[in-house]
């Protein structure tokens, strides 16, 4: 067995397990770090198949600002007794040391991983020889779903104007 289908099948297994217990989770907070460990062995998955563009975004975009923002949605609810902040403290010493175990873990791997190079590589209908894969996905994406892209940048507009005048309402009424 060599070591792109061991990395595969670490890979896989890790994002399949965490998801499901991602599903299965009754406390928020490890339901966000359990997708956040999907998310981050998601893109090491598609670095392995040399899609980097698509492992970047995967990493600042969903990682970075999806996982941020399901953080604070899960602040502002109200959590139940059970995560409240005295359990968490006397919780804290095992998270930390699991949390350090596995860091070292992961360093450890991915310092094999970084050292090896791969055999196999996605299919890909162009030739990342003549210009890099980034202009490729640009090129795509702009000449094929260009309406999308602008209807999308209309809806979030619209959503931004929503939200400044939701707040400036409560801003008036808070006034009064």
């Amino acid at each position: 067995m060599n070591w792109d289908l061991i990395i595969f099948y670490y890979l896989a297994i890790v994002m399949i397990f965490s998801s499901v217990f991602a599903i299965f989770s009754r406390h928020p907070i490890y339901t966000v770090l359990l997708v956040l460990i999907m998310i981050i062995h998601q893109a090491f998955l598609l670095l392995t198949l040399g899609a980097e563009f698509l492992t970047v975004v995967q990493l600042i975009v969903y990682a970075g600002a999806i996982l941020v923002l399901f953080l604070f949605v899960v602040y502002l609810i109200n959590l139940r007794k059970e995560t409240k902040r005295n359990i968490f403290i006397k919780k804290i010493s095992i998270v930390a040391l699991v949390f350090l175990l596995l860091s070292a873990i992961l360093i450890k791997n991915l310092f094999i991983f970084l050292s090896l190079s791969p055999s196999f590589k996605a299919y890909l209908p162009f030739n990342l020889e003549e210009k890099p894969n980034v202009w490729w996905i640009a090129n795509y994406l702009f000449r094929n779903y260009l309406l999308q892209f602008e209807i999308i940048g209309v809806i979030l507009l619209v959503a931004i104007f929503g939200a400044c005048f939701l707040i400036r309402k409560v801003k008036i009424v808070e006034e009064k």
